[in-house]
């Protein structure tokens, strides 16, 4: 079972840009730097003497601003580009859209540079709410990805009141993930948590399963490490130096693998591959973390602004508590030694689960129910994770798979990304289109019409195709006169 709640991501931030905020307050301060009142019109009512008047305040109308605020928005801001040098641009992209009280970055954030660094600067800066369009496309894979979850976990509809009852229903979808995958090998839809840079990142795993995806391919690279000696601590990047085997080490490991969704059965390029590739590293990253029991807790309430002692609501407790009594409750005490059989049964009749004593009443107490099941499902902490990869396309009209990739875990792939990556979150450089070997990924660029990044490479082309002409014909010409003195 997995439960959904209603969306409160109102109450972990806000969807205004700082542009915005500031024009808001601005035209706000204008509309109201003077009220109307009846005095204004006529004379006769003005105050003659110190005595207050009571006068009838007229409020400022902002219906009309507020309607013209996004329109002045994109009229008034510098380029893209120019903004990130300049004016609001001194603030670098993450202080601007993913600092506190924003949400903080998402796996979805870290993995958009590696298609297109300004395609995402342009969301953030262009779109409502910093969010892409959504295309048909795009909608038939949320709801293949809705499919594929469902073969798993069972929807419950959950109310929630606060904040901390929303994390709390997130906490208790990691468990009962968790618990699923132990049960049948298989769960999906697992959120984790990390951190990149000293930022909190959260993701959603698409599958994780105790089913090796490519044990063949780990075996010829694990030959390979024998056979080439000079190259062992490369291959060992990827899979660490194996352990004796015993009586204890039969925990079956776990893999992880991401699903894509395509329209068509043409063969994946690497640089379609290369944020996916991103992706699987950055989950196995945060998995082996909370495995290890590394994540620091209190960072991670405080980044989302919540107390992890405030009491869960009443109602929360009810529904999961209703679901799932045998961990939310204790058992009932022993009877007192003497009490007859007859006394304990009325008092069993009598009692119900919500008499008892609640275990888990707060985010902290039920983190300390995530760390438990992350031990049972992790015996091993981060050496209980595979060290293989898998990305799966299918098509989205019905779920066929249409291609894998298989690869293996390497850190240092991840750090040399994030380590580029990041500085420019950071804002120590400008965003950057693509090179023009993957100018194809601008066919479905909703920015290509008025990308600087493509306006700039395409006067860049033709500058060089028109000095080829030009030598060509300077060529030619010094041809004819040898010719002629000839």
């Amino acid at each position: 079972m997995t439960a959904s709640g209603s969306d409160l991501d109102s109450e972990y931030g806000y969807d205004f840009s700082p542009e915005e905020e500031l024009q808001l307050m601005q035209l706000a301060a204008q509309a109201s730097s003077h009220v109307p009142t009846e005095a204004d019109d006529n004379p006769s009512l003005q105050p003659t003497s110190s005595v207050p008047v009571r006068m009838q305040v007229g409020y400022p109308d902002l219906s009309r601003a507020l309607s013209e605020l996004r329109d002045q928005s994109a009229s008034s801001v510098q380029s893209p580009l120019e903004q990130q040098v300049t004016g609001e641009g001194t603030r670098s992209p993450l202080q601007r859209f993913r600092s506190y009280p924003r949400k903080p970055l998402s796996v979805s954030d870290l993995t958009s540079g590696a298609w297109c660094e300004l395609q995402y600067w342009y969301t953030l800066t262009r779109l409502p709410g910093g969010r892409r369009s959504r295309t048909p496309a795009m909608r038939q894979g949320s709801k293949l990805h809705q499919t594929l979850e469902n073969e798993v976990h069972v929807p419950v509809k959950v109310d929630i009141s606060t904040k901390e009852d929303g994390f709390a229903l997130k906490l208790w979808n990691l468990i009962q993930g968790l618990r699923t995958l132990r049960e049948t090998g298989l769960t999906r839809e697992l959120e984790v948590w990390g951190l990149v840079d000293g930022n909190m990142v959260n993701g959603i795993i698409d599958g994780v399963s105790h089913e090796h995806p490519n044990p063949e391919f780990e075996e010829e690279l694990s030959s390979q490490e024998a056979e080439q000696g000079s190259r062992q601590s490369t291959l060992t990047d990827y899979f660490p130096p194996k352990k004796k085997s015993g009586p204890g080490d039969a925990a079956p490991k776990v893999y992880l693998t991401d699903v894509k969704t395509r329209g068509n059965a043409t063969k994946v390029s690497g640089a379609q591959l290369r944020p996916a590739k991103i992706q699987l590293l950055l989950y196995h990253r945060f998995l082996a973390a909370m495995a290890s029991d590394e994540l620091d807790f209190s960072l991670l309430v405080g980044r989302y602004g919540l107390n992890p002692d405030r009491l869960l609501s009443d109602a929360l407790l009810a529904q999961i508590g209703g679901l799932h009594g045998d961990v939310f409750y204790d058992a009932p005490s022993s009877p007192v030694d003497g009490q007859d059989e007859q006394d304990e049964t009325d008092a069993d009749a009598a009692s119900s689960p919500m008499d008892e004593a609640i275990r888990y009443r707060s985010l902290g107490e039920l983190w300390s129910l995530v760390r438990k099941e992350m031990k049972k499902t992790f015996p091993e902490g981060q050496d209980s994770l595979g060290h293989m990869l898998r990305v799966q396309y299918v098509h989205r009209s019905d779920g066929r798979s249409l291609h894998v990739h298989d690869f293996p875990v390497s850190k240092q792939a991840l750090d040399a990304y994030l380590g580029r990556y990041m500085s420019w979150w950071r804002g120590e450089r400008e965003a950057k289109g693509v090179d023009i070997e993957e100018a194809f990924k601008c066919r479905s660029c909703e920015f290509a019409a008025d990308c600087e990044w493509r306006s700039a490479l395409d006067a860049d082309r033709v500058e060089a195709a028109q000095k080829k002409v030009a030598a060509r014909g300077r060529r030619s010409k010094k041809k004819k006169k040898e010719e002629a003195s000839e």
